[in-house]
């Protein structure tokens, strides 16, 4: 490669301070090499790469590529974001700055470890029972249940359970029965119990 091809081929800003403190976060090293080649990604592209791509590019199998990305959203290193580009269609992106956020402003690690605990548990939960992997933005959604929304992970495993005993293996209808608690202010599994009872007159 000659001076040319080497301006030609481009450059990507990385913060020192995700070298600095890479020690401190729970990403692995293979999530951090993933983790930076999203980096290269986002400040190429406006939309989400193609798993084959990322995977030849990390020397990672697809399904490898797809678990590292599930692990970094669940930790909060990236995030997925939809936008609307100016033609009106909508356009996912990664959103790779959470991770720097939190290497900028630490936070106690015992309880990063317990949410990251709590969060992987529900996942799992959540794939077993509709018998495939989640996709990126089934992923982003449960992470915002619990982020967000601040859902309890046993309020979304109630709901998981209703939607497997109704045979609805969908993300948006746990998340109407979720909100159809919140509304109605029913924040246990014992308070749905008792709404339940007294809805059937028992």
């Amino acid at each position: 490669m000659d001076l040319t091809d080497y301006l030609q081929a481009g450059t990507t800003s990385v913060s020192d301070a995700l070298f600095a403190h890479f020690a401190e976060t729970a990403l692995t090293h293979q999530e951090f090499v993933v983790y930076l080649f999203l980096t290269q990604w986002t400040q190429h592209h406006r939309e989400t790469p193609d798993l084959a791509v990322l995977a030849k590019a990390t020397k990672l199998r697809p399904q490898e590529v797809f678990t590292v990305i599930q692990n970094l959203i669940t930790k909060q290193a990236i995030q997925l974001v939809s936008q609307k580009d100016s033609s009106g269609r909508t356009v996912d992106h990664y959103d790779v700055t959470p991770l720097l956020a939190q290497v900028l402003t630490p936070v106690n690690q015992t309880t990063v470890t317990a949410t990251e605990t709590v969060g992987q548990a529900v996942f799992s939960q959540i794939e077993v029972e509709f018998g495939r992997p989640l996709s990126p933005i089934e992923q982003q959604t449960i992470h915002d249940w619990l982020t967000v929304d601040h859902y309890a992970p046993e309020m979304i495993q109630l709901a998981l359970r209703e939607a497997v005993l109704n045979r609805v293996y969908s993300l948006r209808y746990m998340d109407r029965i979720l909100i159809d608690w919140e509304k109605r202010h029913l924040t246990t599994p014992a308070a749905v119990q008792e709404e339940k009872t007294r809805h059937l007159g028992l």
